[in-house]
């Protein structure tokens, strides 16, 4: 067998001195240019694409308004609707309960008032004709 060699010995200081620290200084980079500049594609002028979509949409009318009719308003069918469904099921609960529930009757009652006030009040002050 062989007696273990010793390890070499590495130093920086051979590398120090023969380094100078100019060789990492920042700089401009020179290149040796490889593609030739050639006429590129034309400009892009974006105002005067814009331009001319204007006026082929001019020329095909497509800018053009016509104000459309005014569409009927469902709002006071909805409303009748509504409140003719709705007293006449409350109507019928407070007709049914008679005189053998008064409790039921008079929330019944109760009911149809507030249907009716509440009814309106969002119909005709709060929501917009659609």
């Amino acid at each position: 067998m062989r007696p273990p060699a010793d390890p070499p010995v590495v130093s920086a200081a051979p590398l120090a001195k023969t380094e100078s620290p100019a060789k990492y200084q920042l700089g401009t980079a020179k290149f040796e240019s490889v593609n030739h500049p050639t006429a590129g594609p034309p400009a892009i002028d974006v105002q005067q694409m814009l331009m001319e979509n204007v006026a082929r949409a001019n020329a095909a009318g497509l800018n053009e308004l016509a104000p459309s009719p005014p569409r009927r308003s469902r709002r006071r069918r909805d409303y009748w609707l509504l409140m003719i469904g709705g007293n006449s099921l409350l109507g019928l609960i407070a007709a049914l309960s008679g005189p053998s529930s008064p409790f039921v009757f008079v929330f019944a009652l109760a009911g149809m008032a507030l249907l009716s006030a509440g009814l309106s009040w969002v119909m005709w002050f709060v929501m917009d004709d659609y």
